[in-house]
């Protein structure tokens, strides 16, 4: 009996001690207002920050204590942040560049890759990739993505005139053929041969690391062990491997030689239409430190796979529902893509015609932003220049990006969807960063945006969209919905 009270007594002191924030955190994040916390778990049971409930928590929180306030996660400090100038101190430093430790709970998925790593690492890494998206190359890939358009526009031919149908499969699918055929260089045809459990396995992946960023209870061991959830990681990391290992080892068993070259690769170090994994093998057989093991190529392919197809996903499938939402709009956005795309195939210069089109995906990352929060673990005292807060070193800053770009005294009405906003001068450089911004910004968003200029162009001018209003969206890792949104078509031929 001895013995048991005695191996409590050491476990309660345990969970204590690994609780406890150390006192100079906690003297200096209580003089910043925020919700009052509970000992040892802090604001996991009356504060949401992920979640279909967030919403209402950030917009109760902001009124109560100000656009800027503090809430705990367990032993964590968090600072919630949304002014501008706040937003472009932290984004814009060459120093604050370390990810909150809640990327870290992806280091079991993406490794060391661009989204987690940081310092040296993330430096080479960054430098040696960047090349990979230059517009040169994108303009190889349009073929692809036109070739992916293509194929979604005749699948949805079984839903024409047939009710609503949900609508973010269809777009999953797509995306995912267009990154592997494109960054990849390997086709695998997700969208007429539909390979379901990567995609849904995504999700489920965002969900449960979700589950462990939100409340830090639930990662502790051996609890995180014995809950089942350490069991159900695996099952997940064992499917998101399967596919980029089998594409890293296609590319790799390829028979071309490894010093065939042809005019792209003589320009930029990579080959036609496989920039990013081409790029990534040939650094590793030449030797560059950002890329010298299987892992390291790994982790950027795993990382790749994920962003591009996860993020440009949910980006596409929001702004065809909102098309769906305004026919106005839709019926100017068919107007530019019909006088434009007239018979031939598409090109780069097409698609850079399509001002409207650029607005209309624009207008609808701010309202829907795939990546609704970004954060940055204080590595130093920061004073932030809005309010003279002092975040202490050690905190977290977690910029609300889907809070800061529907704020009405930056934009005009912001929850109407208007592409015409942009002809206005944008209050602050840092109002409007849906890819982030500053060194940490999104590599890949050129990529992005071509790509949904793509698929998005043609589908208006194959389909007329009406969309279903209902909808409940959560914001997470990735800005999800847990209901809708669905959609019907109608054939414009």
């Amino acid at each position: 009996m001895f013995v048991i009270l005695i191996t409590l007594a050491l476990g309660a002191f345990m969970i204590w001690w690994l609780l406890t924030p150390e006192k100079r955190l906690r003297e200096m994040g209580n003089k910043i207002p925020g919700p009052t916390p509970y000992p040892l778990v802090g604001n996991i049971f009356n504060f949401n920050i992920f979640g279909i409930k967030a919403l209402d928590d950030w917009k109760y929180c902001m009124n109560k204590y100000g656009r800027t306030f503090r809430f705990w996660l367990g032993p964590q400090l968090h600072i919630f942040i949304t002014e501008p100038e706040d937003i472009q101190m932290l984004l814009s430093s060459q120093t604050l560049i370390t990810k909150s430790e809640a990327y870290y709970t992806l280091e079991s998925w993406l490794g060391s890759g661009l989204l987690v790593s940081t310092g040296e690492l993330w430096q080479r890494r960054r430098k040696a990739i960047t090349p990979t998206f230059h517009f040169k190359i994108l303009d190889e890939f349009v073929p692809t993505f036109n070739k992916c358009a293509n194929t979604l526009v005749k699948i949805l031919k079984d839903k024409v005139s047939k009710g609503f149908f949900p609508l973010t499969d269809f777009m999953s699918h797509c995306a995912l053929d267009a990154v592997a055929e494109t960054a990849m260089g390997t086709e695998i045809k997700a969208q007429t041969n539909p390979i379901g459990e990567y995609p849904s396995s995504v999700v489920k992946m965002t969900t449960t690391l979700m589950e462990k960023i939100g409340n830090p209870l639930l990662g502790m061991e051996p609890l995180y062990t014995m809950s089942g959830r350490r069991t159900r990681e695996d099952h997940l990391l064992n499917i998101l491997f399967s596919l980029p290992l089998e594409v890293i080892r296609k590319k790799e068993n390829e028979k071309n030689s490894p010093t065939d070259s042809s005019p792209t690769e003589e320009a930029f170090g990579v080959k036609k239409k496989t920039a990013f994994l081409e790029y990534l093998l040939k650094m590793k057989r030449d030797n560059v430190p950002a890329f010298q093991t299987e892992k390291d190529i790994k982790d950027e392919v795993m990382t790749f796979m994920f962003e591009g197809h996860d993020t440009t996903t949910m980006a596409l499938t929001f702004a065809v529902w909102l098309l769906g939402l305004h026919q106005d709009i839709q019926e100017e956005l068919y107007r530019e893509v019909s006088g434009i795309l007239v018979g031939q195939e598409p090109t780069m210069e097409d698609y850079q015609k399509m001002t409207y089109l650029e607005r209309v995906l624009k207008e609808t990352i701010r309202l829907y932003p795939s990546v609704p929060i970004v954060a940055r673990k204080a590595t130093q005292d920061v004073v932030l220049p809005s309010c003279g807060y002092t975040v202490p070193k050690g905190a977290h800053l977690d910029v609300i990006i889907l809070a800061l770009q529907r704020r009405e005294d930056l934009f005009t009405d912001p929850d109407k969807f208007n592409p015409d906003r942009y002809f206005e001068p944008q209050k602050h450089p840092y109002a409007y960063i849906p890819f982030s911004a500053g060194p940490r910004n999104c590599i890949g968003q050129k990529f992005a945006m071509l790509d949904m200029k793509v698929i998005v162009s043609n589908l208006v001018l194959n389909y007329k969209i009406e969309s279903d209003e209902d909808i409940i969206v959560s914001p997470e890792m990735i800005l999800r919905t847990k209901k809708g949104p669905n959609i019907r078509l109608i054939s414009r031929n």
